[in-house]
Formats: C-alpha cells, structure tokens, sequence
C-alpha cells in the first residue's frame, strides 16, 4: 500500500475516532456527570466561591477568605496602586483583633472550585437530606445566577424550624400548623458530620514571637485560650507534671464559641456573631501512668451540663440539668486502657442533642437526647427570657454562652494537637425586599421561611428547601422570595422559598480541580489542580 493511502487512511481513522470521543463526553455531559464552578462563598469553608488564601506571620495558620470584598477597595485604589493596610486577624490568637495591616494587592484571586455533578441520579435515587445539591436557581432559571449550590435541608410533605441553629421538622398535616408538639430535631450522619466541622482553635500553631504580637495586636497578648496555674500550654504540646487535681479551663473571652467563620474574616464587622453550644474537642491524650489517670471533660450550655468521664477502662458520660441538678440521661461502657507510652486520641462531640465519645477514631459511648420540645430547647437555651418573648423576635435574640473545662487526676499528662471544632448554625433570619427579585412579583418580607414559630416553614409535595454552609453570608431558598414567572408558568409552582423537584440537577459528587488562580502568571502552574485538595463532597 502506498504511502498515501496508508496516510488517508489514518486521517480517516483519527476523525472517526475523535467523533467517537466527542460523542461520548457529550452523552456523559449530558445525562451522567458534568462540571459545575462554585461562584460564590454561600458554602464556605466546605466549598469555596471566588476567594485569596491568608498566612499568619504570628503562628503560620493558614485560611481563605471572600476575596470578593475587596474589590470595591482595589477599584479605589487601582489607578494609584497605593498601599491600603486591611486588618486580618489570627483565628488561633484572636478572632475579633486584626493582628496585621496587610495591602490587599498582595494576594492572588482564586476562582471558585470545580466540582462535578451527579446529573439525573434523582431519577433512580430520592434526594436526602444533609446532601449538597445543584439546582435551577426557582428564581432566576434563566439569567447570570440560574445555577445554585446549595445543602439539603427539607424535604417534602413536612414543617421545618430553625431553632438555636439546628433544623428541626414535622410532618406535614392537615391540623395546626402552629403546634409544636412534633417537632423533632434532625441529625446529620457521621460522614457529613466530619465535613462539615469548623475549626476554631488548634493547639499546633503557637505565636512564633510572643513579646512582640501584643504590640502588633495594640493590646496584651493573653496566651492561648486554654489555660491553668498547673499546666505548661506556651508550647504546641500541653504539659502538666503533677498528679494532683488540675482543670484546663476554656477562656471564651479570648476566643468566644461562636458561628464566626475565616472566611468572612474581612467583613466580620457586617455580621453579629451567634453562640454556639455544638461543640468538638479533639487531643491525643499521653499519661505517663495510663492505669492512674481519670479526665473529665465538661461542657456547660443551654441550661445544662454535659461530662465525658474516661477512668479506669471505662467511659461515662452524663447529661445534667443545671438548675434543678437532676440527671437527665446517663451512659457507661468499657475499652482497654492504651499501654505507658503510648498516646490516646479522643474526641467529646455535642452536636445535634448528642453527646458522643470518640477513642482513636471510634465510638464508644453516646447519648441522644430527644424528649426536648421545640420550647424547651427554647427555654434551656435563652434561659433569661419568656418562650413568647423569643418567638417574637428570634433574630436579635443570643443563646446563652458555652463554657469548657478539662478535669485531669491521678498522672502526670501530656496533650497533643488539642483542637477545639464548632458545627454548622443556622442562624434565624428576616427576609426583606433587597434579597428578592422584584420582578417576580411583590417581595415576602418577614421572618424568615422556617425562623417563625408561630408559623412553620410548610415544604409541600416534590419540594425541597436548600440553605448555605455559611450561614452568615448566604443566600439561602428560605429568603430570596418568590419564583420566576417562568417556573409558575411551566411547573405550575407558585410557592416562594423553596425549590421544585423538577429544578434539581444532581448531587455534588466531587472537587474535580480546587480553586485555580483567576489571573495565573508565567511562574504560577495554575494549570495543575491542587491534588491534596481534590475530595469528594460530603
């Protein structure tokens, strides 16, 4: 065969081969998976929309954060390029001082993360709650905004409450809508759960200079926020040599327990923060006497106090009321005590009217709380008002401040990687005219969609309700207000807040390529994703 039949023939053979290929990616595109890029920060930290990453010169910490404040600060300053000093703060120091003026053209805008989609899973599949989910935004399906990533929280035919930041439901009935009487409160699953933590303190990043941070902060360094006469806590690795009694007490004037995020750091002053009481504890506890030594970790919230007992081989953990001081619940178990030497990681989790015990990644022991009502927890978490005093006004309203401590005995002790983790809060909410398109109609202003209690969020048939991770920043289903016409029009949905079954495109499966630089020098290999940040989504 001559040589050029032999080259036609691979011309033939190469386009038949990349028509095949073309057809496939697009089949795949259409109807298995497809890339979507996270535009904006509504679930930070667990995805990330347009953002800058932050180093701390004091203690190395590192955390993103909304680059998109800044551009009204560049625009300012473009034509001149003049050094604008913004304050960012050290969350392992102090999360309400700025410890540094910093200029904002120093850092690199990264674009949002790429993630894929699981498109057409909920034609085999039902959506289910605590899932992260990509969806025609009901009330712009058409324009610039008309793709949404959102998380999962109600589901059809119930009412839905957010209540001190925890979702609570019931189902959907045909009697008073205004009882509360079964209501209970939704937890997430251990896998999503772990995601969704957000780190407040952790014992590892240490101010490298402690004499000269006090005066870049303008005030007196106080050290870290755990603190006792008896315990060693300036180094990364906390230390106490005695065996009498010691208590490690959590110094929330330091750094409060609260819903702040790193990643709103720039903006914090736009948002009051919200006392949290749903809390994890983490270290890896190394006794030079394992058999001797007795911890009691303690946590005391919403009216009540919670201790996680490890002595002896066994775990006990106990829920008291801190009023009438009667034991509400009480749990006991055994597990081998690790050998001298040898360093045992545990971990207290309170979250979601739990009470866990975690010893080297495994679970113990656990309490589940569930004969609170709505107006109880009301009651134990705003201890200091009347229930129809809240319900009246959620929003301004504070949840009483948690408290730690860390009871050690019986050992000398060291602590390793002592973390310290709050969960996602859903923070009550007014919906209002400036959120809400206007030309869908007149705007559903009010208490937001699930914050009233006198009238619960009602989810109807083959709806759905999605809020953000940062709940702080978000533009969340329960207040962008009524849907666009053309969703009226061809899904027959009048319903504001929610979204049509019909709207939903998939679950986020995976971060396919983290947050790429926006504007990539010659030196920056933007084109190569971050494979430590690859993960799929939970």
């Amino acid at each position: 065969m001559s040589s050029s039949v032999q080259s036609e023939t691979n011309i033939i053979d190469t386009l038949q081969s990349l028509t095949v290929a073309f057809a496939l990616a697009m089949t795949v595109r259409s109807f298995v998976t497809e890339g979507f890029v996270i535009p904006t920060g509504s679930m930070a930290p667990t995805l990330l929309g347009a953002h800058s990453t932050y180093r701390s010169a004091e203690t190395g910490f590192e955390y993103p954060f909304d680059f998109t404040y800044l551009y009204p600060i560049l625009e300012r300053s473009r034509t001149t390029r003049k050094a604008m000093a913004i304050g960012f703060i050290d969350p392992m120091v102090n999360p309400s001082v700025a410890v540094q003026g910093v200029d904002p053209w120093r850092f690199k805008e990264q674009m949002g993360d790429r993630v894929l989609v699981l498109k057409y899973l909920y034609l085999v599949q039902e959506p289910r709650r605590w899932e992260v989910v990509v969806f025609k935004n009901p009330t712009d399906p058409i324009g610039e905004t008309q793709n949404y990533i959102k998380r999962l929280v109600g589901l059809p035919n119930e009412r839905l409450l957010t209540v001190d930041g925890d979702i609570w439901t019931a189902p959907l009935t045909d009697g008073d809508q205004g009882d509360l009487s079964g209501f209970r409160i939704q937890r997430k699953p251990e896998h999503v759960q772990r995601a969704v933590w957000q780190l407040v303190h952790d014992s590892d990043y240490v101010p490298i200079d402690t004499n000269g941070i006090g005066r870049r902060m303008g005030r007196v360094y106080e050290g870290p926020p755990w603190n006792s006469p008896q315990w060693d806590t300036t180094t990364a690795a906390y230390r106490c040599d005695s065996a009498e009694a010691s208590t490690l007490e959590w110094k929330s004037t330091l750094i409060p327990l609260d819903d702040r995020s790193n990643y709103n750091s720039v903006r914090q002053g736009q948002s009051r923060p919200y006392s949290v009481s749903d809390v994890r504890v983490v270290a890896a506890v190394e006794a030079d006497d394992p058999s001797a030594l007795s911890t009691e970790f303690v946590l005391e919230a919403r009216s009540h106090t919670y201790s996680w007992k490890v002595a002896g081989g066994k775990a006990t953990l106990a829920l008291n009321n801190r009023t009438s001081g009667a034991e509400v619940a009480r749990s006991e178990t055994n597990f081998p005590m690790p050998a001298a030497g040898t360093p045992m990681k545990v971990e207290f989790w309170h979250v979601d009217q739990t009470m866990s015990l975690w010893l080297n990644g495994a679970q113990v022991a656990e309490i589940q709380y569930d004969t609170w009502s709505v107006e109880d927890r009301v009651r134990f978490s705003f201890p200091d008002i009347a229930f129809e005093t809240y319900r009246s006004d959620p929003v301004a309203r504070q949840p009483e401040a948690a408290l730690l401590s860390w009871k050690f005995e019986g050992s000398p002790v060291t602590l390793h990687h002592v973390q310290v983790y709050r969960d996602l809060y859903y923070r009550p909410a007014i919906a209002t005219a400036n959120e809400q398109c206007a030309s869908n109609g007149p705007a559903v202003a009010g208490l937001a969609f699930g914050t009233d209690l006198a009238h619960p969020a009602q989810i109807l048939a083959d709806q759905f309700l999605m809020m953000g991770d940062n709940s702080a920043f978000s533009r969340d289903g329960r207040v962008w207000g009524r849907p666009h016409q053309l969703v009226v029009d061809q899904l027959g949905v009048d319903s504001p807040f929610v979204v049509p079954r019909e709207l939903l495109l998939g679950p986020g499966w995976s971060v396919y390529f983290p947050a790429p630089l926006s504007h990539p020098s010659k030196e920056d290999l933007s084109v190569v994703p971050n494979f430590g940040k690859l993960r799929f989504i939970r």
